[in-house]
């Protein structure tokens, strides 16, 4: 019965001119696909950030943060090892500074030799006690001035820094996606 079936089928398509062929019987065809291919992007072409300044002077004690690491405003990045004068130092550099003041009116005075010697005695003695005081040390703390991701560290421990020296680059992270998402739509 099938297979008188399947006859009466062609039979029927060649009758009908000969060209009709039923669906089940065609070749299937591949239907198209379209695929989009992103541009490439040059290989120069890297996310680049902005440089983060050191802001401080002193030498890198210690860094908190690594290469691609998320950071918020305000997070501790270094810590710096700053010099600061002492009061011995302070007070040898006033005595100094008052020392050079006599020493040059005495030589505007054409004063004796022996007054001349006496000063730059002294001004030698207060110079070499400036040399050996100790200067006060302290620490200042590098912060992440926005939200970002970490970049190309450029500060190590050890390293002096100055001011304008760049510790790293900062990359700002993309806004987050705020769309509220429908669960349930009717």
């Amino acid at each position: 019965m099938k297979k008188s079936i399947s006859a009466g089928l062609l039979l029927l398509a060649f009758a009908a001119g000969g060209t009709v062929l039923p669906r089940w019987l065609a070749h299937p065809r591949p239907t198209p696909v379209s695929v989009v291919v992103p541009p490439p992007t040059p290989a120069s072409a890297t996310i680049a950030g902005e440089p983060l300044l050191a802001g401080h002077r002193g030498r890198v004690h210690e860094v908190f943060y690594y290469e691609g690491q998320h950071v918020r405003r305000g997070q501790l990045l270094l810590k710096l090892l700053q010099k600061q004068p002492s009061v011995q130092q302070q007070q040898l550099q006033l005595r100094l500074e008052r020392q050079l003041q006599a020493y040059a009116a005495l030589q505007h005075q054409a004063a004796p030799t022996g007054q001349l010697e006496a000063a730059q005695a002294q001004l030698a003695a207060t110079r070499e006690q400036l040399a050996r005081a100790v200067p006060m040390l302290h620490f200042v703390y590098v912060t992440a001035p926005a939200d970002g991701q970490m970049l190309a560290p450029t500060a190590h421990a050890g390293d002096q820094l100055r001011p304008d020296s760049p510790v790293a680059q900062l990359v700002a992270l993309p806004t987050p996606d705020t769309t509220p998402l429908l669960s349930h739509v009717e």
